[in-house]
């Protein structure tokens, strides 16, 4: 259930948030050039009171709308992956849960800066202290993720599920890099993508894994 509404929430949210506008240099997705915008300057897509800028706001206030549920669902994904392999002896994973239940306030309190800014650009309000605001939640968010990611990795390689585990790994490095690099936009754009390839394919696991678990078992113990 979980990772259905991952993915059903992610598809929603990619057709309400903006999918194209005049982005600072390097950016190509509205709602990362937004998560990641550091000056003014880097909002000028959404600022003013021409139709477009009036157009990105009032989608990025939607989409934020739908936000505030998508925590949930990713953050019991991971949670729940975690607490499979536990419950399987990999104790490693725990620390990955603690922190898994950090996701959800974090990602909130980055939705409601977000939206505060919003609110200060309808209003022509200067945006530089809820700038710095944003750039905290931001890196909270996606900290708590990098370090589930990593522990999930770790869990996974433990229980000989490499595949998976590599992708983990790589998604939990793509969002140190973009850590490192200063949120550099191209840095932003790659964690971003890898980070929609992780979900997709850990939602689809976890669909497989309810398959398996839930599919009929005959009288002598067979699955049919």
């Amino acid at each position: 259930m979980a990772g259905i509404a991952t993915m059903v929430l992610g598809l929603i949210m990619l057709n309400i948030f903006p999918t194209s506008a005049d982005l600072p240099e390097g950016f190509r997705t509205p709602i990362i050039a937004f998560e990641f915008a550091k000056v003014e300057a880097d909002l000028g897509y959404m600022a003013g009171d021409n139709p477009e800028a009036v157009a990105n706001r009032q989608k990025m206030d939607a989409g934020m709308q739908w936000d505030m549920f998508f925590p949930i669902a990713y953050a019991a994904l991971l949670g729940l992956l975690l607490l499979d392999l536990a419950f399987r002896g990999h104790t490693i994973a725990w620390p990955g849960i603690a922190v898994s239940v950090l996701i959800f306030p974090f990602d909130i309190y980055e939705n409601l800066t977000m939206l505060e800014i919003t609110r200060a650009l309808d209003a022509s309000a200067a945006t530089e202290t809820l700038l710095d605001k944003l750039q905290l939640a931001t890196w909270l968010k996606w900290g708590a993720i990098a370090i589930t990611m990593a522990v999930l990795s770790a869990a996974l390689f433990a229980d000989k599920q490499k595949a998976f585990a590599i992708l983990a790994g790589v998604t939990a490095m793509s969002i140190a890099v973009c850590w490192l690099s200063g949120a550099n936009p191209l840095a932003a754009e790659i964690m971003s993508g890898f980070s929609s390839i992780f979900f997709l394919a850990f939602s689809i696991k976890a669909g497989l894994m309810a398959w398996h678990e839930l599919k009929p078992v005959s009288v002598n113990g067979d699955p049919e």
